[in-house]
């Protein structure tokens, strides 16, 4: 096999490995999500501190990114923050409820009544990363499908 062929090969190995290891990424994070929220034993907790980033360059358009910090007390009388989403209605000092497993609090959650946002991000992110690794494994079979018509003309 040639340079070219084995570099083609490699390129084309991490398009594929990439959407997969991303996927499942996603879905361990709603399912430590998923088992706080349903599982987890429930303490109140309160918004500290609000952190807006605005991202820009690139020709795109800028975006906010805000980043909600949490602290509460757990049942044991540990104090801990997390990072968690929040309404965009937050602000310092707000009083929320906060789900989390024992043995892990650092991983707590804010628990809103009826969110599924974490059910619908990680649904549209799969469906994207199917495309992704569709569009993958076809360039990736049609790449080797020319390098064997160009490997079997020599």
């Amino acid at each position: 096999m040639t340079f070219i062929a084995l570099a083609f090969v490699a390129i084309a190995s991490l398009f594929v490995i990439a959407p997969i290891a991303m996927g499942v990424t996603l879905v361990n994070r709603v399912r430590r999500r998923t088992r706080a929220q349903r599982h987890g034993l429930r303490t109140e907790g309160r918004c500290i501190r609000i952190e807006t980033v605005r991202r820009s360059g690139g020709g795109r358009p800028s975006s906010l990114r805000r980043y909600y910090l949490f602290e509460f007390v757990t049942h044991e009388g540990r104090q801990v923050r997390f990072e968690d989403t929040a309404p965009n209605t937050t602000v310092p000092g707000d009083l929320f409820t906060v789900s989390y497993l024992p043995e892990r609090p650092d991983r707590a959650t804010v628990a809103l009544p009826g969110d599924r946002r974490a059910q619908r991000e990680l649904g549209c992110m799969l469906v994207f990363l199917g495309f992704a690794l569709t569009t993958a494994l076809v360039v990736a079979g049609v790449g080797i499908g020319v390098l064997s018509l160009f490997a079997g003309g020599s």
